[in-house]
């Protein structure tokens, strides 16, 4: 994981949409990082898919820099906008290799587009991320 600040795109970096981290996944699959919603989903390129978690915490977890311009299918959204998804839930699977092909990184962002009823979040550094195992992101109601 790196702090967002640290993603090579200005958008991210400069937490244009919020605040969050960043991970260069291990494998193809993206996961869920909670519980919630699924409120929106990249319709076209399937890169990205938005969270609502129950406090209205609201997520945007993106594949990859620029993937919104892929003309070619590269990723495969594996739920539906509505439906409610839990902690470690296959969100996204995706061709890692063509996707590095087409100069495409598959640094992918969790960003944190609204913060609901939380009082506080407080993102947690650690260099990597266990799927299941390791907190990414604390909320204090």
């Amino acid at each position: 994981m790196i702090p967002i600040t640290e993603v090579p795109d200005e958008v991210f970096a400069q937490k244009m949409m919020g605040d969050g981290i960043a991970i260069y996944p291990d494998n193809n699959i993206i996961v869920a990082p909670c519980d919630g919603k699924i409120t929106a989903i990249m319709e076209n390129t399937e890169h990205a898919v938005g969270i609502t978690l129950a406090n209205g915490v609201e997520l945007l977890i993106h594949v990859g820099l620029d993937t919104v311009n892929l003309t070619e299918k590269i990723f495969s959204v594996k739920v539906a906008k509505e439906s409610y998804v839990h902690t470690g839930e296959e969100l996204i699977t995706f061709d890692k290799v063509r996707l590095k092909e087409l100069g495409y990184q598959d640094i992918t962002m969790l960003v944190i587009l609204d913060t609901g009823n939380t009082k506080k979040l407080e993102i947690l550094s650690e260099t990597e991320a266990i799927i299941n195992q390791t907190n990414i992101i604390k909320y204090i109601d």
